[in-house]
């Protein structure tokens, strides 16, 4: 457990400077980008995703499983080698047929080509290359160097923020200066991180393993078609029942749900994934995923209570005025964030027993609501509905997920801290939202009030006497290391 809240801290601290990074660059990026262009962006991402569902991108998921299941460190290097080369030829071949097939693509997604055409381009090449980076970090994980991958990740992020405002300010390339900043920023970091796996492991690619990392993820590559479609699918409906502007300023809100996963959930997953399959095998395994479960939804769900709470007024200080009513959509996309966190977790019963295609009914399932809330509801109510819609299809993720990961491989989970922390959020929020319109200032010290009780409430009503008791040692501990 000290390991894990030492590494999550390591990342928390990398992925808060991430995002501060690019909130900082949201005043820039809103007023060199108009909403349309924001929204020409959102459906050039949704294009990726689906790239990346066909390249195999869900191959990769088995690294740490077979890492872990492999004999000798010998083997685990073989497993490692093999992963970067299976990735590398199947993100290759899906790059070329992209760009053979970009007309036909654009005219698909935009409706024209034109302009669309190179972007498409753009786009795949650059996702191709950004392949490269995945077992780079994945073994950054497993040796457990968090201060690697969170420095490799803020060169990577401080390298395409540079080129983006050469690209758009000096050069106004506009989307495509987006779009060539993450071709040069992958090949560069990508590049350099593959020849130093391959220094390391040596390449070698081993077919046995290459067959279990295809048993292992094929289920889920069609379990990602699902994903694709409650994740992104509304960007495609919304833009043909509304317009890219609509498309824009619900895609700035979805960033604020991805943003309760990259600072509430991720920190902590990305520690947690690999070792959740070595606690597998401990006799005290129950009392340590109820421990985990806990504290991930304290960091997870404080994070969705923070931005539901100040998303107006973080939009009203650093974005252009178009982009202000995206702020109304984000508490509920944020809360199908946390529900989207929960599926994720929930899912280790299904990995360990290695019956994958378990995840990939759940996550169709939940597709299936996507799609019936899409049709019903987004020619209707446009984002609201995409909203609603979002929730729904998420809520029956985690619930099937956790069903049948119970049924596969039972853990006795203690929910009484989480449902307790849940209702505390809500009531939070909701009164926040109920709060009158205030001046920024005075909008601002409403919500941090809230968010303070909140926090307090959380400290005396949550956490155990014995968590604060760790959590006060740590405080010392690193203000000690720090002095």
């Amino acid at each position: 457990m000290g390991s894990l809240g030492r590494h999550s801290l390591v990342y928390a601290v990398g992925m808060v400077l991430t995002k501060a990074v690019a909130f900082l660059m949201l005043p820039v990026y809103t007023r060199l980008l108009s909403p349309s262009d924001y929204g020409v962006l959102q459906l050039v991402v949704m294009f990726l995703e689906v790239m990346s569902i066909f390249a195999g991108s869900r191959i990769a998921y088995g690294i740490f499983h077979f890492y872990h299941k492999a004999e000798g460190e010998g083997a685990k290097r073989i497993v490692l080698s093999t992963a970067a080369l299976l990735l590398l030829a199947t993100f290759g071949v899906a790059a070329l047929a992209a760009l053979a097939a970009a007309p036909q693509v654009a005219q698909a997604v935009f409706g024209e080509g034109g302009r669309y055409v190179t972007y498409i381009r753009l786009a795949a090449v650059g996702a191709a290359l950004e392949s490269l980076i995945i077992v780079p970090n994945a073994l950054f994980q497993l040796q457990q160097r968090s201060i690697h991958f969170v420095a490799f990740s803020l060169l990577r992020l401080c390298l395409q923020l540079g080129l983006n405002l050469l690209l758009l300010i000096q050069f106004r390339m506009g989307v495509a200066g987006v779009l060539l900043s993450a071709v040069i920023t992958n090949f560069i970091v990508g590049g350099f991180l593959t020849v130093r796996l391959l220094l390391i492991v040596k390449p070698r690619f081993h077919w046995p393993d290459a067959h279990a990392f295809l048993r292992f993820g094929i289920p889920l590559v069609v379990m990602q078609i699902a994903t694709f479609t409650f994740t992104f699918g509304d960007r495609y409906f919304l833009n043909r029942a509304g317009d890219t502007a609509a498309v824009g300023l619900y895609g700035l809100a979805y960033q604020f749900g991805f943003l309760v996963g990259t600072i509430g959930y991720m920190p902590l997953e990305m520690v947690w994934d690999p070792q959740r399959f070595a606690v597998a095998k401990r006799p005290d395994r129950d009392l340590i995923y109820s421990r985990v479960l806990k504290y991930m939804n304290v960091t997870l769900i404080t994070a969705a209570v923070g931005l539901s709470l100040f998303v107006g007024d973080i939009l009203h200080l650093i974005a252009a005025p178009a982009f202000h009513g995206a702020a109304v959509f984000v508490p509920v996309i944020v809360g199908a964030y946390v529900l989207q966190a929960w599926g994720t977790f929930f899912n280790i019963g299904i990995m360990i027993t290695e019956r994958t295609h378990y995840y990939t009914i759940a996550n169709w399932a939940a597709a299936a609501v996507a799609i019936a809330g899409y049709v019903l509801l987004i020619p209707r109510y446009l984002a609201w509905g995409a909203a609603v819609t979002v929730v729904a299809s998420l809520g029956t993720r985690f619930w099937l997920t956790h069903v049948f990961s119970q049924r596969l491989w039972p853990i006795r989970y203690d929910w009484t801290p989480v449902l307790r922390l849940v209702v505390l959020a809500v009531c939070v929020v909701v009164a926040g939202a109920l709060a009158p319109q205030l001046s920024t200032l005075l909008s601002v010290s409403v919500h941090a009030s809230l968010f303070s009780l909140y926090a307090f409430l959380v400290w005396q009503l949550i956490l155990t006497e014995t968590d604060r008791v760790a959590i006060g040692r740590a405080l010392t501990r690193a203000r000690t290391r720090f002095s």
